[in-house]
């Protein structure tokens, strides 16, 4: 990814092909395809700035957010050094996350239970913790999540309060089941192939 970004507007070709599942609601696009999800249409979204690799959607304007949804990805190498395609299955993405999430830097006050799910091509496990917000000095929560499917694997986060849970969870759930990775799209302006 480069650090610099550019934001342009592209006229749509009668009949193009982006449609979203739920009214209201935007398609975010990385690398022309290699990560697609839908998010709500009113929330902020932040390219990569500095040293930062991943891109930022907020319910408001920061810092008068209270979600955010942070996504970043990486390529797969396609081969081993015999030239042999790479099967990823032997690196299961629940034990990823679960080893992950241990991380000592929060300080974890409850720990939900890890999902794994499969779909033809796309392969994801996500699960939810609790910990004391450091500079708040009260609960947050947390939902990651790794995604890995057509050559590309990918991190989505999102933080919350205990209060915006319920709208928190909903776009959660619209996210993870409108994501598509490595699905490539020729022309933006006509959209992906339906």
């Amino acid at each position: 990814m480069s650090s610099e970004w550019e934001k342009r507007e592209i006229r749509m070709q009668p009949n193009h092909g982006w449609k979203t599942q739920k009214e209201g609601y935007k398609i975010f696009v990385a690398d022309r395809g290699a990560v697609r999800f839908e998010f709500p249409g009113d929330w902020e979204l932040s390219p990569p700035k500095g040293n930062r690799r991943s891109f930022q959607m907020y319910d408001g304007k920061p810092p008068n957010d209270n979600i955010r949804l942070e996504v970043s990805h990486f390529y797969l190498p396609g081969f081993n050094e015999r030239g042999q395609p790479i099967d990823w299955k032997g690196l299961p993405l629940a034990q990823m996350i679960d080893d992950v999430t241990r991380d000592r830097s929060r300080e974890q006050t409850r720990r939900g239970q890890t999902f794994a799910i499969q779909f033809p091509g796309l392969e994801m496990a996500w699960l939810e913790t609790e910990f004391m917000d450091p500079g708040e000095k009260r609960p947050a929560h947390t939902r990651i999540c790794l995604a890995r499917g057509g050559g590309v694997q990918a991190l989505i986060t999102m933080d919350f309060w205990p209060e915006d849970g319920a709208t928190a969870r909903g776009v959660w759930n619209d996210v993870v089941s409108s994501l598509k990775l490595g699905q490539y799209i020729e022309s933006p302006s006509r959209g992906p192939d339906v």
